[in-house]
């Protein structure tokens, strides 16, 4: 059981770290499916980076291994990242094929690197030190995700990431942590057991939410 006491550490410390807010779930309303992967293998430029399939758990393994733990933190994090709907619906296009227009290219570059910046200084450093803190706790199994592809090895300018994947070893192996998605969570039927409103997608004009869980018991 998470005692209120070390929930309200919990709680203050992921909002000095820069979350929205962040709220105790049990780990058997996360909804875990195995098709969720194939959005990771079709249609994601962030395969076969070291913390998305196939260097994670499958899907089944991950469903045993969820099915021991009791509680989940759900943080959702602050970003100043706001997305116009042209970039939003074309986001992983983009990726791949620029837009020709170059002010929507630009929007795009900057909206890029805005994510990175993010998840490399706010969310995945934030997400290790709840992770830390729930281990000082007493949860010694804790364990935190990141949103999606890592990004401890994005150059100085956050316009690129220059993971490993396949070509070497993980450069960072004891600080990544496993894609939500690519472990086959869905987040968005999650939140909607939960009663908890996701954007629709695509977003307009708005910011897109990020969130990260954190496995204890």
């Amino acid at each position: 059981m998470i005692s209120e006491a070390n929930l309200k550490l919990l709680q203050e410390k992921a909002k000095k770290l820069g979350a929205n807010e962040a709220i105790l779930i049990p780990a058997k309303s996360i909804v875990v499916e195995n098709r969720t992967i194939l959005k990771c293998i079709f249609g994601c430029n962030g395969w076969g980076s070291r913390v998305c399939p196939p260097f994670i758990p499958t899907v089944d393994e991950f469903r045993k291994m969820l099915a021991e733990y009791q509680w989940a933190l759900l943080v959702d994090w602050k970003s100043e990242n706001i997305l116009s709907r042209e970039i939003s619906e074309n986001f992983v296009k983009y990726g791949v094929s620029p837009p020709k227009n170059n002010e929507l290219k630009e929007q795009y570059q900057q909206s890029l690197k805005t994510v990175i910046r993010e998840r490399k200084q706010r969310i995945q450093p934030g997400s290790l030190e709840l992770e830390k803190l729930a281990w000082v706790l007493g949860y010694n199994t804790a364990l935190a995700t990141v949103p999606g592809m890592c990004t401890w090895c994005a150059n100085s300018d956050y316009s690129e990431v220059n993971c490993a994947r396949f070509k070497d070893e993980c450069h960072h192996p004891t600080i990544r942590r496993p894609c939500i998605m690519g472990l086959g969570i869905r987040l968005d039927k999650t939140l909607e057991r939960l009663d908890i409103p996701l954007p629709d997608f695509p977003v307009e004009n708005s910011t897109p939410k990020q969130y990260t869980l954190i496995f204890l018991d």
